[in-house]
């Protein structure tokens, strides 16, 4: 099956990617963060030892590309990549949003594309080498309020049975100073592609750049069932003013086993960064997050919602103000309901601060539902279910700190207001 793979290429022995994951492994194997990554990720110790039996994936064929352009669920602003390739002909952009591949993109943007440390990102050093020009740079221009929401997708297309193809998608988002937008980007396995269970091995790259006064919004939306194994790496840089904030949905279909390893940077004053996490259930996930302070008056926020009512999930989250972060403001929340007795849940707070006059705060908290709350919506006349259902939700709700996003906000209103107009008439 591997050999009528098309739009693929053999990993060599002591090519660029033998080498690139050779070094991961020789950094990261044995080390205490990772271990239980590489024991879960096979992958990436039987490809440094036999890189010969792997294939990196990179686009599709002609057939699975139509399949996707008669796409029922097809949007008016979404740009695609199938098999880790981006298809500009299967996208389409908003009006005034520039996408191009990252081959294209090296000439127009290579300052702000990320070079990537093994020391510190391991499987985005991968990505590097193995996504070669095939990612997608997509640029909102200075002052654009973009009214609606762009979706970006990854879709895999699996034409083997077994885990020996990479996909390795890589997504940056260039955002001009004083715009504004929000973006989804999601990621999937299309089941109609004629392989029932899907092994499909992604190690996937998001890359965002939120200039100065700029603001966006954005959810992933991964989703990993089965025996499939997803990886993403994810790193933000926001600049003096700008406001960024990232929701991970992972509340449905991931039941495989998932590595996200996020960087924040805030390199401007005043700069704001939050990433909000809800996960329901997950057989395996883990999820890393460092948030940098590296500029004056800057804020952040970290809030972690975990339900498990089996399966485990490990966070770490890290808080870092540099000499330059004086007035920052840094919070961190993780808090957990355990609902099954095949459930688990690990938490690693920490914090490096070098400078005086900041704030930064974590926090944890796990337990089980709270039994008066129960006893008292079930006197009320909901039967058990329905009071764990309600509180379940109503534990999950999160949402973005809106005073940092203000052109979002007038945006949202406007749009709100455009809607009521049509309606009355």
């Amino acid at each position: 099956m591997l050999g009528l793979l098309e739009h693929s290429s053999l990993v060599g022995k002591d090519s660029s990617v033998h080498q690139a994951i050779r070094e991961c492994c020789c950094r990261h194997a044995d080390s205490e963060g990772f271990k239980n990554v590489f024991r879960w990720f096979p992958w990436l110790k039987n490809m440094s030892s036999s890189p010969e039996k792997y294939y990196l994936a990179h686009g599709a064929s002609e057939v699975s590309k139509q399949q996707w352009l008669h796409h029922k669920h097809s949007l008016s602003a979404e740009c695609i990549l199938i098999n880790g390739k981006y298809e500009a002909s299967l996208s389409q952009l908003p009006d005034g949003v520039l996408g191009m591949s990252l081959g294209e993109a090296q000439a127009v943007f290579s300052n702000l594309l990320r070079k990537y440390d093994v020391g510190d990102q391991p499987l985005a050093f991968f990505n590097a080498v193995c996504s070669h020009d095939f990612g997608v740079v997509l640029y909102v221009p200075e002052d654009m309020q973009m009214n609606e929401t762009l979706c970006i997708r990854h879709v895999c297309f699996p034409l083997s049975h077994d885990d020996r193809v990479i996909y390795s998608p890589k997504i940056v988002v260039i955002v001009g100073k004083r715009a504004s937008c929000q973006i989804q980007i999601s990621h999937h396995t299309e089941r109609s592609s004629g392989v029932m269970e899907s092994f499909s091995v992604v190690n996937g790259v998001t890359e965002i750049f939120v200039s100065e006064e700029a603001e966006v919004m954005l959810t992933m939306s991964p989703k990993y069932i089965h025996e499939e194994r997803v990886s993403w790496s994810h790193s933000v840089t926001v600049e003096e003013r700008g406001a960024y904030s990232v929701h991970y949905d992972l509340l449905a279909d991931v039941h495989g086993v998932g590595w996200f390893d996020n960087n924040f940077s805030l390199v401007g004053d005043h700069a704001y960064g939050e990433t909000l996490v809800s996960i329901l259930s997950p057989k395996q996930t883990w999820m890393r997050n460092q948030m940098y302070h590296d500029a004056a008056s800057t804020t952040s926020q970290q809030l972690i919602k975990s339900i498990l009512y089996s399966g485990n999930f490990s966070f770490e989250g890290g808080i870092h103000i540099s000499s330059r972060g004086m007035f920052s403001d840094a919070h961190q929340k993780h808090d957990t309901l355990l609902l099954g007795d095949q459930a688990s849940v690990t938490t690693f707070p920490r914090l490096e601060i070098l400078t005086d006059d900041v704030k930064a705060s974590h926090g944890a908290t796990v337990g089980p539902l709270d039994l008066q709350q129960i006893f008292y919506m079930r006197s009320r006349g909901m039967t058990y279910e329905e009071a764990q259902k309600k509180l379940v939700q109503g534990f999950l709700i999160m949402h973005p700190s809106l005073k940092f996003f203000p052109k979002l906000v007038a945006q949202q209103q406007q749009d709100e207001n455009g809607r009521t107009s049509i309606d009355t008439m």
